[in-house]
């Protein structure tokens, strides 16, 4: 079996992050929203210019991410930081209509050979949810003080 290339894992974490986003916003700006944070965040992670995320909702058969074979070369736990930034960033600034399973949604929704090569990389979905939860708890207990 050949190696799974970080390249295609990217594609499809970002792809399922548009489709789910999609789903809880629309996906003009689930596009517009992933396309500005992206390059937000090449200035943190130079190597995210690989990256290219279009507008294809008139278009037929086009895909909407297109990355790089060059992430190949990049360190897989500097990916797995990408990424975990990525998703945080992504959730974020979708706000209230990302809804309180954002992140488990896009678990169950992605592969889970991509999901074990996200952990590969560092990147633990669960982990992520737990975390979201507890800082949502913490927000809500303060602000009842």
């Amino acid at each position: 079996m050949p190696a799974v290339k970080r390249s295609d894992v990217v594609k499809n974490i970002l792809t399922t992050l548009l489709r789910v986003s999609g789903r809880k916003t629309n996906q003009g700006h689930a596009i517009s929203t992933l396309e500005s944070l992206i390059k937000q965040l090449e200035s943190k992670y130079e190597f995210l210019k690989h990256i290219q995320i279009t507008d294809t909702r008139f278009l037929e058969g086009d895909d909407p991410v297109s990355v790089m074979t060059d992430i190949d070369k990049i360190a897989p736990v500097e990916t797995g930081k990408a990424i975990q930034d990525i998703i945080s960033t992504m959730h974020s600034s979708l706000g209230m209509s990302a809804g309180h399973f954002f992140i488990k949604e896009l678990q169950t929704t992605l592969k889970d050979d991509d999901v074990s090569s996200m952990k590969r990389m560092g990147v633990d979905l669960s982990l992520m949810q737990l975390e979201r939860e507890v800082n949502d708890w913490r927000r809500l207990a303060t602000e009842k003080k």
